[in-house]
């Protein structure tokens, strides 16, 4: 084997180390974004109005916490690394998250609500926020800045993410229709998924280090609150890259399956046969290395992938209770999404090398900065969005409620096909905007190799 191959070779059992973090953030992020709503609003009796305003009101932290995560990060220079330490976070990412299912019904709704958003605010705004800040330095870092390799761990990395993604996604709704009929029976169910995999989450920090020797354009150099604020002025990249991530975390934190399986399906456990789907669409991150090399972008293909998002998505709105149509159009409508959800140190990759050529530093935490905390709001925003749409289509909270309103049962259906549709539709327009800059980048280190 060349030495070239050998260094753009990743193994398997370090890739499995590596993605063991972001297996178990992916899976118990998956459980409080799908089924938070449902648990405030049938088993706390907060109404889903009140529920939205107190998700999206934790983000106001977000403005301060996401900036001062990013210099802190790229001003960071310990035994353990740059970003390696932060992954530490994990710990209160899984614990806070739990403690998101344990109110009681029995507390005052002041009491309730004061305990959601707190909950909420330090899973979101301190823990993940200081978690992602970390992320791209670490893995910069552990491989050694190899691109290839980098991208390969992306794409091959996010097939092991997906997998265990939806290994709990099929689990999750069986356990819970058996034992989540009370409050107790919630945190028992949620506890059974976060104990172990908060111990599976640890095995990145304890086995993958940094690499030293790696020193990506003068990143020991201290970065200012200053400097941040004008490569915000300057990279109109990273805006985009934000919109992108805003509008996928909208799409996916809506919420609306848990109600639509509940209520126009009448049976929640097919939630788990849905999930299913998603094994279909693993063999097709096998090949988005290249696809990405055939269509010339990343950004490109994200923009396609969209296109036949929004179709899907269209698919399970006139399908209605056919559930082989949404299974076929809901199959679609997750292909944009693959790209997103695992590429996005590429994305934060190509912003790096837009600020250098624009005489910044490369400033590889803050250049996430904005995406992370789009990434945030869309979250909250999805909640808050079904929460207030549903407040006014009628939608009757409660634990003992029988049937829902027909406008209520439609607003359900909406939210579930046609605002996914819209995420989609503007995902595929910020994605095709963004690969202007991937075409420019190697048009500008040709001319720079020409020059020297």
């Amino acid at each position: 084997m060349s030495k070239k191959k050998k260094e753009n070779r990743v193994g398997l059992g370090r890739l499995l180390i590596w993605k063991s973090s972001d297996i178990s953030q992916a899976a118990v992020q998956s459980i409080v974004l799908g089924y938070l709503s449902l648990y405030c609003t049938d088993t706390l009796g907060i109404a889903p109005a009140l529920v939205g305003v107190l998700l999206a009101a934790s983000k106001v932290a977000d403005a301060f916490t996401d900036l001062f995560a990013g210099w802190l990060v790229d001003n960071t220079n310990t035994k353990l690394g740059k970003g390696r330490p932060y992954e530490l976070c994990i710990i209160g990412v899984m614990l806070c998250s739990m403690g998101l299912f344990m109110a009681d019904p029995g507390w005052s709704m002041f009491f309730k609500c004061a305990w959601i958003f707190c909950m909420y605010t330090l899973v979101f705004s301190v823990f993940t926020t200081f978690r992602q800040a970390g992320m791209v330095p670490y893995m910069i870092r552990a491989f050694s800045n190899n691109q290839v390799l980098i991208t390969k761990v992306s794409s091959y990395g996010g097939i092991i993410t997906m997998a265990g993604s939806i290994i709990i996604s099929m689990l999750f709704p069986r356990v819970m229709g058996r034992l989540a009929t009370s409050a107790s029976g919630w945190t028992a169910t949620v506890a059974i998924f976060v104990i172990p995999l908060t111990l599976i989450a640890l095995l990145r920090f304890l086995f993958i280090k940094e690499d030293p020797s790696v020193e990506t354009g003068g990143q020991h150099k201290k970065v200012s609150i200053k400097e941040i604020f004008s490569m915000l002025k300057v990279n109109k990249y990273v805006w985009l890259y934000a919109g992108i991530m805003l509008f996928y975390n909208i799409s996916t934190s809506l919420g609306a399956a848990t109600y639509f399986f509940r209520w126009v399906m009448g049976d929640i456990g097919l939630m788990s046969f849905v999930a299913m789907l998603s094994v279909v669409v693993i063999p097709v991150m096998f090949i988005f290395p290249v696809l990405m090399k055939k269509i010339g972008s990343m950004g490109n293909m994200i923009a396609y992938f969209a296109a036949i998002g929004v179709a899907g998505y269209i698919i399970v709105f006139l399908s209605g209770t056919n559930f082989a149509g949404i299974m076929f159009g809901m199959l679609l409508g997750s292909f944009a999404g693959l790209p997103i959800a695992y590429y996005g140190v590429l994305f934060v990759m190509r912003c790096c090398t837009y600020n250098e050529m624009k005489g910044m530093p490369r400033m590889e935490a803050s250049s996430n900065i904005m995406a992370n905390f789009m990434s945030k709001v869309g979250a909250a925003g999805g909640s808050l969005i079904t929460g207030v749409l549903l407040g006014l289509a009628g939608y009757v909270s409660g634990d003992n409620v029988a049937a829902q309103p027909d406008s209520a049962i439609m607003m359900i259906r909406l939210l579930f096909s046609v605002a996914p549709a819209v995420c989609m539709a503007v995902i595929g327009i910020c994605s095709k905007q963004f690969a202007a800059l991937e075409k420019m980048i190697p048009e500008k280190q040709e001319n720079c190799a020409k020059d020297s």
